[in-house]
């Protein structure tokens, strides 16, 4: 469970791609029912290449894909295919998939200083189809949790910005405008250094990526920016022995 900087990726004017311009905006949204989709690329004998560049060389150690239909392909940097991440905890040691099945995934790399990170799309899982990816992420960690809380402490939502209207025969249709994630998370016995770490994230009053339980696996997508709103309630300690350390709440919502 860990805080993350906000997105490099943020704008199109950062990508080059092979094709598909009229969707490339899609892979700045979280929402992987929009695809970013290459357009006539659909031979697994063809390449599609995305390349994002950064206006200064930038740490990353996180990446994650939402919503791919890529079997084999390749993540590298700098330009060079050689420059591939080294990945821990994954399903493979480096950034590099022969028989990927996986449509999203949240990978821990060796932090990499980086200007350009590309993404070779070579097959698809469907053979010969449209290369597609829902969201892309790069970032590097902000904070990594002290302890994990227990389960009655982790609330996980999904909210639903909708209207309800009720028909003249009495049936209900629900319009769902969108639905956005938010985290309520509550922890106690944590250190002072960790608690003053959190306050740091706090008082930066900016946008960050809550992760729950990142993996190149089977990943549940828990992982979305947010904002931490509401009180800072860590100064509060867990017991009446000073060294039992700190507890609080963490509220966070979707930005």
């Amino acid at each position: 469970m860990e805080f993350i900087k906000a997105n490099y990726l943020d704008t199109t004017t950062q990508l080059t791609i092979s094709s598909g311009t009229l969707t490339v905006g899609n892979i700045l949204t979280r929402d992987k029912t929009f695809q970013y989709v290459s357009d006539g690329f659909n031979n697994d004998l063809t390449v599609a290449s995305t390349t994002i560049t950064f206006d200064e060389t930038t740490s990353v150690s996180r990446l994650a894909f939402y919503g791919i239909n890529y079997k084999s392909f390749t993540i590298f940097y700098n330009g060079a295919t050689a420059n591939t991440f080294a990945l821990t905890t994954a399903d493979t040691t480096a950034s590099d998939w022969a028989t990927n099945s996986e449509t999203s995934m949240y990978l821990f790399c060796t932090t990499a200083n980086v200007s350009s990170i590309t993404i070779d799309a070579k097959t698809t899982q469907v053979a010969d189809s449209e290369k597609a990816i829902g969201h892309f992420v790069a970032s590097d960690l902000l904070l990594d949790f002290e302890k994990i809380p227990s389960a009655k402490n982790y609330k996980p939502l999904v909210n639903s910005k909708e209207t309800k209207h009720k028909l003249s025969d009495g049936t209900i249709k629900v319009n769902v405008i969108a639905r956005t994630q938010a985290v309520d998370v509550k922890l106690k016995y944590i250190s002072e250094t960790f608690k003053n770490n959190l306050r740091t994230v706090y008082d930066s009053k900016s946008e960050f990526i809550f992760s729950a339980f990142g993996t190149s696996t089977s990943w549940d997508e828990i992982s979305f920016p947010c904002i931490w709103f509401g009180p800072f309630d860590f100064e509060r300690y867990s017991d009446n022995h000073l060294a039992a350390g700190f507890q609080g709440k963490i509220k966070i919502s979707e930005v």
